[in-house]
């Protein structure tokens, strides 16, 4: 392999790859506007000029290929020199809008403007005057002035999805970004051009306004969306007691966004799942525990709850049907905790619509589908469980509500003569009808793990507190175990129940919630799945 020499340090790099991927490789910071991992490389914005020995001129890190005793400076005064003209270039005509722009705070323009940029410029001419606010797609905003013409957008319509809405018009000062005549940018995957946008030349329409970027809490998780499992950053509004606008007053959920895992889902979400937290946020919640309808206390409602799953278990008329949503720590604590009671019939609800497309999206909206499979068992069906209470032949049945969407939740059959147990974050038909009903946490509020279909175990994080009186649906069935005197471990946090979970169910031996880390596992080759 080459060897190369960056700013005095050598480094050893595979054959073909670029002085900008070897220096990112190392930590090392080359200024750059055009170039993504994800995307073809298109070398038009020339911020990443680096001055190689013997070279005759700067050349651009990003297309330029490494070779063998090459001697790289990214800092000299040459470098320096055309770093701060390409600043110059770049904000000739763009709009000193700063403090209104949605991009402040997170925008490569101001950073690179304050660290390569020189403060000043020669140009007094008015600046050039484009479209502002244009509205391009359901989703998508376009500001034509702040656009750098940097080309992410259009290869990603281009490469990625291969829609191509997207182009440069007119040339030379006049060229413009644009939607072709007729287009709309609607396709599934349209919020990653604001992702990839360095500038705020395109913005998010859900998100456009909502609140400062710098107010954000900003949680590494996984997509609860469908199957695939993304991985995202979820960014949750923090309270500033200052500002008088609400929407900077709560701590829900203001976006979700892509973070990159190269074996899940590369660089990208779909706009499903980066939309798919609007359904929690806007779901009416269960915030208190009802016995027979009425409002109780938790200790009441644990007690009443705890009697009636035993019962219900120790008669061996027991069903538990569970969202596909549900962490897998709570699957494993309720299974441990009727099992303890005497056992149950357990299904978990199938949520499939549409149809696998050629990028992300999965059919099977159940997020931890397969985790629940390896938990509950692969036969487990939903029909079955209440097919059993038609007949009589179970006459308690526990539903684990969606944490993600109400509408997701099981209801039993019309006219279903069963005594109903409810856990779960949302208000819908099954907790209305429950005998008893406990709100746990939902998507955003726990700490857990999801298995997507195939079979990589990964991380959910806690973003913000529960609502109300809501609690991990771990704890609430380690609660009613206690309640009804059944020995469980000392469970304190959901990593205790994942490290029960690793040495009760072969698919997760050996996995802990540390080990599994920012990027998740597949299961162990000794698990044999």
């Amino acid at each position: 392999m080459p060897k190369i020499v960056i700013d005095g340090e050598e480094l050893e790099v595979a054959a073909g790859t670029t002085i900008l991927q070897a220096a990112l490789s190392k930590g090392s910071e080359i200024p750059h506007y055009c170039y993504h991992p994800g995307l073809s490389i298109a070398g038009n914005c020339r911020m990443c000029l680096v001055e190689v020995e013997k070279a005759p001129k700067l050349v651009i890190g990003c297309y330029t290929p490494v070779a063998d005793g090459m001697v790289v400076h990214t800092g000299s005064e040459k470098v320096k020199a055309a770093q701060a003209a390409m600043m110059e270039f770049f904000l000739i005509n763009h709009p000193l809008d700063c403090p209104i722009c949605d991009q402040a705070g997170e925008c490569r323009l101001q950073e690179y403007a304050v660290a390569y940029g020189d403060g000043k410029s020669r140009y007094t001419e008015p600046k050039l005057a484009l479209s502002k606010a244009v509205d391009i797609g359901e989703h998508v905003m376009l500001d034509q002035e702040r656009c750098i013409q940097c080309s992410r957008c259009i290869r990603f319509c281009d490469e990625v999805t291969g829609t191509g809405e997207l182009r440069f018009f007119e040339r030379g000062e006049r060229s413009q970004i644009g939607i072709f005549p007729g287009k709309r940018l609607d396709n599934l995957y349209s919020g990653n051009v604001v992702d990839l946008c360095p500038v705020g030349a395109l913005t998010l329409k859900e998100f456009r306004f909502a609140t400062r970027v710098w107010y954000l809490k900003n949680t590494p998780s996984v997509c609860a969306g469908c199957a695939r499992g993304c991985n995202v950053v979820v960014g949750v509004g923090q309270q500033q007691t200052q500002m008088t606008t609400r929407g900077q007053q709560d701590d829900r959920v203001k976006r979700v966004v892509a973070r990159v895992n190269e074996q899940v889902n590369g660089h990208w979400i779909c706009d499903i799942g980066r939309l798919s937290y609007a359904r929690e946020q806007e779901a009416q919640r269960l915030e208190r525990p009802h016995v027979m309808g009425v409002a109780a206390l938790y200790d009441e409602a644990v007690a009443a709850f705890g009697a009636k799953l035993a019962a219900g278990a120790r008669e061996g008329k027991l069903g538990i049907v569970a969202s596909p949503r549900a962490l897998c720590e709570d699957l494993y604590a309720w299974s441990r905790v009727t099992s303890g009671f005497g056992g149950s019939k357990r299904a978990v609800k199938r949520l499939v619509s549409g149809e696998d497309d050629r990028l992300l999206l999965r059919a099977d909206k159940g997020a931890n589908s397969r985790g629940a499979a390896w938990i509950f068992g692969s036969d487990a069906d939903e029909d079955d469980v209440w097919a059993a209470v038609a007949e009589g032949r179970i006459t308690t049945v526990l539903v684990l509500g969606d944490t993600l969407d109400a509408a997701d939740t099981s209801v039993p059959p019309s006219g279903a003569r069963v005594d109903l147990l409810f856990a779960g974050p949302f208000v819908s038909p099954a907790s209305a009808a429950a005998a008893v009903a406990i709100p746990s946490a939902s998507w955003s509020e726990a700490d857990g793990t999801f298995v997507n279909f195939e079979g990589h175990i990964q991380r959910v994080r806690r973003c913000h507190l529960p609502l109300g009186e809501a609690r991990p649906g771990w704890r609430i069935a380690a609660d009613v175990a206690a309640v009804q005197g059944l020995e469980l471990p000392d469970w304190s946090e959901a990593g205790d129940v994942l490290k029960s979970l690793a040495e009760d169910v072969k698919a997760f031996e050996g996995v802990t919630a540390e080990g599994l880390g920012l990027l998740g596992v597949r299961p162990s080759a000794a698990a044999g799945v």
